[in-house]
């Protein structure tokens, strides 16, 4: 059996646009359908092996596609590549299935506006495929989605976009060799990891990543907007349990420099409209806290969410709690690339992470 199954994939995603900014609403009517076309490759790996025996009917891929916001002038065309990942959660009925996927990528193509002052802007997406599998070769699927776009607060303005929709998608297997395994195997462990004791099921991943954001602050009661490139740095030390082959829990030391935080004396140069500013002493750029996390292993990706509260409180700027979110993209046992997002009062954008991470 080939060590490998390829499929590649159309899908038309038609959508709702949740608009929360004056600005998608030009004369007065909202912008509110969208539409995408999308072309991906995907692949899984074969039962008889190992991981496919771990993560079965997992698949992985890249995509690319172009949205129209029947509005060009204001929105402009964006186009968009990302990469994938899904599994089957379980068999409805023989040959109709349910599963879950999520989407990461880059858009670009977009016209700066007063809502979305940016040309670049993250796609992300999640979805639950429901899938028929008309023969060993042919899939057709009916996808509820969610798609959100944003700079990640790199420039303002960021009100981002929230896409509501479904997926009309054809996939072909090339290998012709579509299997379904049960869903229980992403629960229990295998036998050779049941027998891991508690040192062994533990893992250590050191984390050190860069970003950089814009800035608005309130001082001496008026607000102000900076659209320039802060600098920001971080590293995370995290011990994760893992309770099997899929799920992992843990902890996460989390220290970020923040070259944005706490800024004071903002004055506006009359000459030029010009905002200027003082920075504080770099110990009031710093927050240190400890996350709880709970992470999603699959092949090649590893999801991560955490929540966690600042110790250190570093000025009127800082926020006590946060969310992160991210994503672990492993190129050997020991060595992953970082990507994730940080929400500061868990619901409050504040930066993109960009990383490398060791596991120990």
């Amino acid at each position: 059996r080939d060590a490998l199954h390829h499929n590649i994939s159309v899908e038309v995603r038609p959508a709702y646009n949740i608009v929360s900014h004056y600005a998608m609403r030009p004369e007065g009517k909202s912008l509110n359908s969208t539409l995408s076309f999308h072309a991906r490759y995907s692949f899984s790996f074969s039962p008889e092996s190992r991981i496919g025996e771990l993560f079965p009917n997992a698949y992985q891929g890249i995509g690319i596609a172009s949205y129209t916001y029947f509005n060009h002038e204001l929105m402009g065309s964006p186009m968009a590549v990302y990469i994938l990942q899904g599994a089957e959660i379980g068999e409805i009925v023989p040959r109709l299935t349910l599963g879950y996927e999520w989407n990461l990528g880059f858009s670009w193509g977009w016209h700066a506006n007063e809502a979305m002052n940016s040309p670049r802007n993250v796609l992300i997406n999640v979805a639950l495929p429901l899938a028929w599998h008309i023969t060993d070769s042919w899939t057709l699927s009916l996808t509820p989605d969610y798609t959100h776009f944003s700079n990640g607060d790199t420039s303002f303005a960021n009100a981002g976009s929230n896409l509501f929709g479904v997926r009309l998608g054809a996939t072909y297997n090339i290998n012709g060799a579509h299997t379904h395994a049960p869903a229980r195997r992403y629960i229990s462990p295998s036998a050779q990891y049941s027998e891991k004791s508690f040192a062994q099921r533990m893992t250590y991943d050191i984390v050190a990543y860069g970003g950089w954001r814009a800035d608005r602050f309130m001082d001496s009661g008026k607000f102000y907007v900076i659209n320039k490139a802060f600098p920001l740095g971080g590293i995370n030390l995290q011990p994760i349990y893992h309770l099997n082959d899929h799920f992992g829990v843990g902890a996460s030391l989390d220290i970020q420099a923040d070259s944005s935080l706490n800024l004071y004396g903002a004055e506006i140069d009359p000459t030029n409209g010009n905002i200027t500013y003082s920075r504080p002493p770099l110990w009031q750029q710093l927050e240190a806290g400890i996350s709880v996390r709970g992470e999603i292993s699959a092949p090649i990706f590893t999801l991560g969410v955490g929540l966690g509260y600042n110790l250190l409180d570093t000025g009127y700027d800082a926020s006590r709690l946060y969310t992160t979110f991210s994503l672990k993209a492993h190129i050997t046992r020991q060595l992953f690339l970082y990507i994730g997002y940080r929400f500061n009062s868990t619901q409050y954008t504040h930066n993109l992470m960009y990383g490398i991470g060791i596991r120990l």
